[in-house]
């Protein structure tokens, strides 16, 4: 979201602002947890003089100065006032823009620490969680903002649908903290709440959809690629130890050459198998407890997409990985 949709909010907030403290709630339950500075405590005088800061980058913005000059004033003004929610927030928006997205984060989860009700650090660590291509986490955040924010609710709608944010395609990784999202029971339950209270019925997937694991063609063998994903996979299952973990093969519908069709339903479900189980062998090389690990093929029988088409295929062939 631009620094001018942002910027309004001060004027809210800024009596707030003026005589904060070293703010730190418990986000735990609900988000990773943020990097932390060591900073002194903010003055009025400074928090005052932070917003006056606030306001000169927005007549640059306004103005289409470089964003090097608002950054500079923004840092400034975090010096000065180093809780100043709306100055963290207003920073991560060009970080955003600049496609910095660590450090956007950073300066995001600081304006929440500052103030966790601000609706536009929400939506904006939303957009930069989307933009990595973490939809998990993209949706948690959208949803703390979901009541407030016309921009959220229709991102929501976006990831819930045919539920993109359970789901990760060939050439993408979804790391550990998205992981987490889905597969720690807490999170999961916080996000049902928020989504009840947006309006929303959809039930929360703790079943992901695992696109890029991609194996060589006829064979259950995972491409090299596929250990990245692989590597997040088993941290975020050795962090949140459910009691069960249930691994699916799905392959696609394709015929084996020289095979009718019976018989290569027959080898697809076989396939399938294999598959599942190299993931399972993946997972207990890394340390995940084997005695809670099941694996199953399915062959064919559970198309996501019908038809025959080289899409349909791509799509239905998956492993889904469910824990509880």
């Amino acid at each position: 979201m631009p620094i001018l949709r942002t910027f309004m909010l001060i004027v809210f907030f800024c009596l707030a602002a003026c005589v904060q403290e070293d703010i730190k709630p418990n986000l735990a339950a609900t988000t990773v947890e943020p990097t932390r500075m060591v900073v002194a405590k903010s003055s009025p005088q400074g928090c005052k003089a932070a917003i006056d800061l606030n306001y000169q980058v927005h007549d640059l913005y306004r103005k289409g100065a470089s964003t090097t000059k608002q950054k500079r004033l923004l840092e400034k003004a975090l010096q000065i006032c180093p809780n100043h929610a709306e100055s963290h927030n207003n920073l991560a928006e060009i970080l955003r823009e600049e496609e910095q997205y660590a450090q956007a984060i950073t300066h995001y989860r600081q304006a929440l620490d500052a103030n966790p009700s601000l609706s536009a650090a929400w939506h904006g660590l939303g957009e930069t969680y989307h933009k990595q291509g973490q939809f998990p986490l993209s949706l948690e955040a959208h949803l703390h903002a979901c009541q407030t924010n016309k921009d959220s609710k229709t991102r929501i709608v976006e990831l819930l649908k045919n539920n993109q944010y359970a789901v990760t395609e060939a050439g993408e990784i979804i790391n550990k903290e998205s992981l987490l999202v889905l597969y720690d029971e807490q999170r999961r339950a916080s996000m049902k709440t928020m989504m009840a209270a947006c309006g929303f019925k959809a039930k929360m997937q703790y079943v992901v959809t695992f696109r890029n694991l991609v194996f060589n063609s006829g064979k259950a063998t995972l491409k090299p690629n596929s250990n990245k994903q692989l590597n997040q996979i088993a941290a975020a299952l050795k962090v949140v130890q459910p009691t069960w973990i249930k691994i699916d093969g799905h392959s696609d519908n394709q015929r084996w050459r020289g095979k009718n069709a019976k018989q290569s339903q027959q080898l697809n479900l076989k396939l399938s198998q294999q598959r599942a189980n190299t993931v399972k062998k993946g997972l207990i090389k890394q340390n995940v407890e084997q005695n809670r690990i099941q694996a199953k093929g399915h062959g064919s029988k559970h198309p996501l997409v019908p038809g025959n088409s080289k899409t349909a295929r791509d799509k239905n062939r998956r492993v889904e990985i469910a824990v509880k």
